[in-house]
């Protein structure tokens, strides 16, 4: 439940990962490769949302729930899969193995620099801590709305599974 409006929510995100893909393809001299990569790291990363929801409610979509957030709700567990910092040292380490083949090199610090802008600017836009993206610590509190929201930010949620009916 972002705190500005989703389209401009999604437009951060789109604006900053073909930036950062532009830089990282500028510096390797393959800026489409960068750009497109960067886009996939830094905004298709949201695809986890679509995910989440098929989990919650099967393969009957409904756009309104969707972009709503009922899957969250419904749940009451916050999973986002891939949103984790925990997969940005891996990707630099693949990085490092594959830093003589320049395009695999690009498209990994690409991927890697997209998610890390993603992640940080979700911690802003959304006001969670940096914690709360990391896979591991929503896994230790077994994914749970009530655990990993501030108690403002849970309140606003308890009045939106009411507002909904759940």
């Amino acid at each position: 439940m972002p705190l500005i409006p989703l389209p401009l929510h999604l437009f951060i995100h789109f604006s900053l990962a073909a930036l950062i893909g532009y830089l990282v393809g500028r510096r390797f001299n393959r800026i489409c490769l960068g750009i497109a990569f960067g886009i996939i790291g830094g905004f298709f990363i949201d695809l986890d949302h679509v995910l989440e929801y098929f989990l919650v409610y099967g393969f009957h979509f409904d756009l309104i729930y969707f972009l709503e957030g009922r899957q969250f709700l419904s749940s009451d567990k916050i999973h986002i899969w891939f949103h984790a910092w925990e997969y940005l040292p891996v990707l630099l380490l693949l990085s490092w193995f594959w830093r003589r083949q320049k395009a695999v090199l690009v498209i990994l610090l690409a991927l890697t620099a997209g998610a890390f802008v993603h992640l940080v600017s979700d911690c802003l836009i959304n006001q969670y801590p940096p914690r709360n993206y990391s896979l591991i610590y929503r896994y230790m509190h077994d994914f749970s709305a009530q655990e990993l929201l501030s108690p403002e930010q849970y309140q606003k949620y308890i009045r939106d599974r009411q507002y909904f009916g759940m």
